[in-house]
């Protein structure tokens, strides 16, 4: 069985683009409204996270995944685990700095 990263962005050693520096605070604030004390901003967050449907927006979370070459099922994962918000949040600032 091979063991994976989920939040090891492919970026080979290059800076990245505003666009994907964009794509990387949508799913920051994803993570962050997850904790949040309005029921209905962590609903979106959830939706954010958990829709399976196809979607054709750049900033859904299967396309951000898809272009920093994350797992989309290993994130899923780790925010379903007790603190794993925390630790995902932890994962993307330490990316996009």
């Amino acid at each position: 069985m091979v063991r994976i990263k989920p939040l090891t962005p492919v970026t080979d050693g290059r800076t990245l683009m505003s666009e994907e520096l964009l794509m990387l605070a949508v799913l920051e604030q994803a993570v962050a409204d997850l904790k949040h004390h309005c029921p209905a901003v962590r609903a979106d967050a959830e939706a954010y996270f958990y829709n399976y449907g196809p979607e054709s927006s750049t900033f859904s979370f299967d396309a951000v995944c898809s272009q920093f070459g994350l797992s989309a099922s290993a994130i899923r994962s780790q925010l379903r685990r007790p603190g794993g918000p925390a630790r995902v949040m932890s994962s993307i600032e330490a990316k996009a700095a």
